[in-house]
């Protein structure tokens, strides 16, 4: 899933992978490694992947370029699971995206219930956002929707105004900032593998770009 997520970035952006950002670490009895781009006329691009009893594949936007929000789409395979998870972050400067063809995109798996206040990110989530889980004979029907879930958040990206770099680098920075502040199931067990240095270096550089 996650090269075709690239190609279909790269038909619409310039990718060029990001030197001195790749790590590698185990955590979980399973084998990761992280890559950063830069897209020109978009933003950073991050990617993970993961091997071991369950594969797992992850894609993150942060547009510093379009008055997007960050995205970071999630599917993992494994134990007779399909797990799918996208969900949009507010970095936004201005009200110039617009989510109304995502939600046409999607069609009846567009998801929008309330998280409820228990997870500190809850108040920068931006609809719509998935979270499918299924079997095996989900798995093609999983990339299908990740991939036009991507397509649309692309569209309403490019449809978005330019914004300036920096103040959206600070705004997105919220973020990666909150993952490493408030912990859960994403740092972790990084950090109990890795140690907080290379978890930060991780978040903030490779994955999120800031």
């Amino acid at each position: 899933m996650l090269e075709k997520l690239l190609d279909d970035i790269m038909t619409r952006f310039s990718l060029t992978e990001e030197e001195g950002t790749t790590r590698e670490f185990q955590s979980m009895g399973m084998s990761f490694e992280a890559k950063a781009y830069a897209a020109k006329g978009l933003g950073h691009v991050g990617v993970m992947t993961a091997g071991g009893p369950m594969r797992m594949e992850t894609l993150i936007i942060n547009p510093f370029e379009l008055d997007a929000p960050i995205l970071s789409c999630d599917r993992i395979h494994g134990m007779g699971q399909e797990i799918l998870m996208v969900e949009m972050y507010d970095s936004l400067l201005g009200d110039s995206f617009r989510t109304d063809g995502m939600a046409k995109a999607l069609g009846g798996a567009a998801l929008f219930p309330d998280k409820g206040q228990e997870a500190w990110f809850a108040p920068l989530i931006v609809h719509p956002w998935l979270n499918q889980r299924g079997s095996a004979d989900d798995a093609e029907r999983f990339d299908g929707l990740a991939a036009d879930f991507v397509a649309a958040y692309l569209d309403a990206a490019q449809a978005a105004e330019p914004c300036d770099r920096e103040a959206k680098r600070e705004k997105a920075a919220a973020y990666s900032k909150g993952l490493l502040r408030n912990g859960g199931p994403a740092t972790d067990p990084v950090k109990a593998a890795m140690g907080e240095e290379f978890t930060a270096a991780l978040f903030r550089q490779t994955l999120f770009g800031a």
